[in-house]
């Protein structure tokens, strides 16, 4: 009868140290988590970066056209103006994509869900980036032919055009959805104590 108690013990020991080796490996997906996690971040880190470029470089714009000077959007000038814009949004929306294919992985780990949370939250946030850029995309297509038309002598009220935009209101609904968002992740990010 001993012996069985003995060997029942040494089978419940077993099985506990069994369950705290599993548990380990929760940290292992942790560090896979925060891994994601701050490679997610760093992409989203550039998308922020480039944007910002990118308004600065609309309101350079803008600011010249409502001035008279349209020697930036006319011939080779404008031709590479317009490839330079191509290649800012193409390089948005592949930095979006990456952000949010991080964030997936996330999502597919066993465990971990104060990041699976985080991860939710930005992915949420990435679906809306993709909005305010095709948004961006379109208001910039309208642009484009304003100044093109405004370099070839028509009258056109460039700020009212701009203003009353569906895409000027929808990038700055966009916009403000985004910021809630990221700062929701940011504050799960804060209460759950997630290292990056």
């Amino acid at each position: 009868m001993r012996k069985l108690l003995v060997t029942v013990l040494i089978a419940a020991l077993c099985l506990s140290t069994l369950a705290f080796v599993a548990g380990c490996g929760g940290d292992k997906n942790k560090d896979e988590a925060k891994s994601y996690m701050k490679s997610g971040d760093e992409y989203i880190d550039t998308v922020e970066t480039t944007w910002q470029g990118l308004e600065e470089k609309q309101t350079e714009i803008a600011t010249k056209a409502i001035g008279g000077d349209y020697s930036a959007f006319t011939g080779d000038a404008g031709t590479a103006l317009k490839k330079e814009f191509e290649d800012t949004f193409a390089a948005i929306a592949k930095n979006i994509d990456s952000a949010e294919a991080e964030y997936k992985k996330i999502t597919g780990l066993e465990g971990v869900q104060d990041y699976k949370d985080y991860a939710a939250k930005m992915m949420e946030a990435t679906e809306v980036m993709k909005k305010q850029l095709a948004a961006a995309q379109t208001l910039l297509a309208k642009l484009s032919d304003a100044l093109t038309a405004l370099a070839q002598g028509q009258q056109i009220d460039l700020i009212s055009m701009m203003m009353e935009s569906e895409e000027m209101t929808m990038l700055e609904e966009l916009g403000d959805q985004i910021d809630k968002l990221m700062k929701e992740a940011d504050q799960i990010k804060l209460d759950k104590k997630l290292e990056s």
